[in-house]
């Protein structure tokens, strides 16, 4: 495995990964003791749970520097019943995959937490994986702010959904013209900070970087039909506020 730029090899029984120099003890304490990250995150006290797929945990990081989020990469849709956490041992393992387009991102101005460190544990053919990220405190992702928030009677206006949705339009075009691709620019993927204030945007395992801007119509596309869909799910319409804003945000390529 080729370490990302700015970061260490880590290794351990069965694992072997990278991880940033100030994080660097902590995976390798952690995998000697535990074997996995997944393993330590479920057996910490102090850990702050999320359910999405499958559930994430943000642990304590070393030192009382926040928190840091450690996630196992799990399949979806229908393949996910057959392999679950188990990915192919072929081209690059996906930690390695999202630290590159993070970092990329990161370094061309988007707003996405930065990862800390990466494992897989090989097995044959196949291995499993986790990634670690920096936990962004009081925040809430785009589809629960506008759409659990956003029930009859809540306190969140026509107004902040309008705004949440100028935000991730603006976002949507910023990664376009920094070309940065995400594939599945989708609610649950957008992190919506400080009641509203700042958004980031998550899970670019699947994404890549390239020279110069592209187009931004695929991505607008894919969280136009993800917000579709919650409305109809949830029964929390938008309203046609919210929709201008955030036309107005990604223009014509929308």
């Amino acid at each position: 495995m080729r370490v990302p730029e700015g970061f260490v090899a880590v290794s351990g029984v069965g694992a072997r990964g990278f991880a940033r120099p100030e994080a660097a003890d902590w995976v390798r304490a952690t995998l000697s003791r535990w074997g996995t990250l997944t393993r330590a995150s479920r057996h910490e006290r102090d850990a702050l749970a999320f359910t999405g797929r499958g559930t994430v945990r943000a642990v304590p990081a070393p030192g009382g520097d926040g928190r840091w989020v450690v996630r196992r990469y799990l399949r979806g849709g229908l393949v996910a019943r057959l392999l679950d956490d188990r990915y192919l041992r072929r081209g690059s393992p996906r930690p390695l995959r999202e630290t590159r387009a993070s970092e990329a991102a990161r370094a061309r101005g988007i707003p996405t937490p930065a990862v800390m460190a990466g494992v897989i544990y090989p097995s044959g053919a196949w291995y499993r994986a986790d990634l670690v990220t920096r936990y962004v405190p009081d925040s809430i992702d785009l589809a629960d702010f506008l759409f659990r928030r956003g029930r009859p009677g809540s306190a969140l206006s026509a107004d902040h959904r309008a705004e949440a949705l100028r935000q991730a339009g603006h976002l949507a075009r910023a990664l376009a013209d920094a070309g940065i691709y995400h594939p599945d620019l989708n609610a649950r993927n957008f992190l919506v900070v400080e009641g509203g204030s700042e958004l980031q945007v998550l899970d670019l395992d699947r994404g890549r970087a390239v020279s110069g801007p592209i187009p931004l119509a695929p991505m607008a596309a894919r969280l136009t039909r993800s917000l579709r869909k919650f409305e109809t799910t949830t029964g929390v319409a938008l309203g046609e506020g919210a929709w201008a804003a955030f036309r107005d945000a990604t223009g014509d390529d929308a």
